[in-house]
């Protein structure tokens, strides 16, 4: 084995089911096998680089084309003398002057390979004898598409809205995310927090980059394929179901959805307030899933499925997490007025319903759920609103810049505070009875764990009182035999599959509650699983899977670039925001999208595997 690497690459010993004898990628190079041969494994590696090389800087463009077409040369036999030194000078000379990081760490590994392999080279020039190509397994990704539960194309997407190509960031996009609108208003942004610009000054804004072609392109005319490979009963109309849908409908599926709700999106239908994600967004992205070929009936009963369930080839359930978990508090179900549930008041706000009247609200939760039941509160003319949350604000699942904007528009947050008890008078919520609490030891989550200190008991008047403690799934509607988790959810494999062989569960009510984006990656997962048992065929784990360390890899190599401030959306006035329900972020401007974009690094990691 010969390896040149700046450290041990932690490589599979098979990737597709075959055995890795050569593996080449930025961070150097590794040969387990004598018949490979290293001008033969950088020639496959730098083909795939030259495909990639964005053509803005020339530098980059010309010369990986350049080193590509004299390995090619070298690997037909007709090496020349000076070929190695023009690799050498080239190398050096994109490594440190190419305008984007692809090409400048693209050329790290053939930098390595000329080092630690050039009695190789040399052979190549001299001997003028052909190297024999070997079939090669090619995975291209970035940190940021590592970190996407949907791998989207980031650097993709992001260069074509720099150059205001909209229509084709969009179509980049669409490729693995069917609710573009959606996520770009919504997404938590994995890959924010694996942007290689954190360590140089602060992460590429690409979940409102990638609301810029949302708005402003047009998805491309898809031409409906014919149902030929059987249909497929897929129940809920959350994320995970329509991504679902999106891909089984275009790879030729006759797909119908099932929804109990009165329109499409699930939680981030129900869940997610207007001035976060306004409803006409959600129906454009639905819109478009649904001229795919996709199936809807809404306002249906899923508790009498079971006929929709034998009759199609398999069934999905997405049905989401819609049930609040028991708040734990005295007095919460004795039938008084002024409680309910997070998830219930808001479902209620988004249908159109008369919010409740109340001066003083109290939340009682850390996630997204209390933080949008408190900005809600706030937009229904309650005087007062506080979070009322047991551990401290560092360990708040909620979003940080939705905690932000919730204090900018008056949410009180009490901290280290746990609700105990509802005080009544007359049938209805006066007060609640709360106890201090100090944190200890890191629990099952890896947050500290919350401990009551005795006798410290206060109490909070309140109106209104909201349980946003967290949600589970409602599965009363499975057939028998179906296994459950400890925490109510289905239990799947990897692929999706449930202990019913026809039978697949994804999303929320697999998982247990978690984000729409990882929601709409178990869809995808559960329908290529389904796409592969109707075929007959036996799926495989995903290139991309198998190499998801290296590829989660953010480090650089090279001088960094300037630093250059991260741009933020506008936002509608503080003092406006309070009284509407209208969208509270805007879309950048296109000249902010086009100078945020242009951040950008390009960060495109290639790995070619010889097998």
């Amino acid at each position: 084995m010969s390896r040149a690497t700046v450290e041990k690459l932690d490589i599979p010993q098979s990737i597709g089911g075959q055995k890795v004898k050569g593996f080449i990628t930025w961070l150097g190079l590794e040969i387990r096998d004598e018949s490979v041969n290293a001008v033969g494994l950088v020639h496959g590696y730098m083909r795939e680089v030259a495909r990639l090389a964005c053509g803005e800087c020339g530098m980059g463009y010309n010369g990986v084309r350049v080193i590509s077409g004299t390995l090619e040369r070298m690997t037909a036999g007709r090496g020349e003398e000076g070929d190695i030194d023009l690799l050498v000078s080239l190398a050096n000379g994109i490594h440190e002057n190419a305008g984007c990081d692809f090409c400048r760490q693209a050329v790290k590994p053939v930098m390595d390979a000329l080092a630690y392999h050039l009695a190789a080279f040399e052979a190549a020039v001299k001997e003028h004898a052909a190297i024999k190509k070997k079939p090669y397994i090619t995975n291209v990704t970035a940190p940021c598409m590592e970190a996407c539960p949907i791998h989207q194309d980031v650097p993709g997407y992001i260069q074509l809205t720099r150059n205001g190509l909209y229509d084709d960031a969009l179509e980049v996009i669409r490729r693995t995310n069917c609710l573009p609108g959606v996520l770009g208003r919504t997404c938590v942004a994995f890959c924010e927090k694996n942007c290689v610009r954190n360590d140089i000054d602060q992460p590429l804004a690409i979940r409102a980059l990638k609301r810029v072609p949302s708005d402003m392109g047009k998805a491309a005319p898809v031409q409906k394929k014919m149902a030929k490979n059987g249909g497929v009963s897929i129940i809920g109309c959350g994320p995970a179901g329509l991504a679902a849908a999106d891909y089984l409908a275009a790879t030729g599926f006759k797909v119908n959805i099932i929804d109990d709700h009165a329109a499409p999106g699930g939680m981030a239908a129900v869940g997610i307030p207007p001035y976060r994600l306004p409803r006409s967004v959600i129906e454009k992205d639905v819109d478009i899933i649904l001229s795919h070929g996709a199936d809807i009936e809404l306002n249906r009963n899923v508790e009498a499925i079971d006929k929709d369930m034998r009759e199609a080839k398999a069934t999905l359930v997405a049905t989401g997490a819609h049930k609040s978990k028991a708040a734990g508090i005295e007095g919460w179900s004795e039938g008084c007025t002024g409680f309910m549930e997070g998830v219930s008041y808001l479902a209620g706000l988004n249908s159109g319903q008369a919010p409740f009247d109340a001066g003083r609200v109290i939340i009682v939760g850390g996630g997204n759920t209390a933080i949008d039941c408190a900005r809600a509160a706030v937009r229904t003319g309650a005087k007062e609103v506080t979070v009322v949350y047991r551990r401290s604000r560092v360990e708040m699942p909620a979003r940080a810049d939705e905690v932000d904007a919730a204090g900018k528009e008056g949410v009180k947050f009490h901290f280290l505070a746990l609700p105990v008890r509802l005080i009544t008078e007359a049938d209805r919520v006066v007060s609640v009875e709360c106890r201090r609490m100090e944190l200890g030891e890191p629990d099952a989550s890896g947050r500290r764990r919350p401990i009551p200190v005795k006798g410290s008991e206060f109490v909070i008047p309140a109106d209104l009182v909201l349980s946003a403690i967290g949600e589970e799934p409602g599965l009363s509607f499975l057939p028998r035999g179906v296994e459950l988790t400890a925490w109510g959810s289905s239990k799947t494999g990897r692929d999706g599959r449930s202990s019913l062989p026809w039978l697949y569960a994804a999303g929320d009510c697999a998982t247990g509650p978690a984000t729409i984006v990882e929601a709409m990656a178990g869809g995808r997962k559960a329908a290529r699983s389904i796409e592969a048992s109707v075929r007959g065929e036996t799926q495989a784990e995903p290139v991309s899977e198998q190499l998801h360390k290296l590829g989660m890899e953010r480090r650089r190599f090279g001088p960094s670039p300037s630093q250059k401030e991260r741009r933020q959306p506008e936002e509608i006035g503080e003092k406006a925001r309070t009284t509407t329900f209208d969208e509270v972020e805007q879309r950048f401007s296109l000249e902010a999208a086009r100078k945020e974009a242009s951040r950008c690094l390009r960060c495109y990691r290639v790995m070619v595997a010889i097998s």
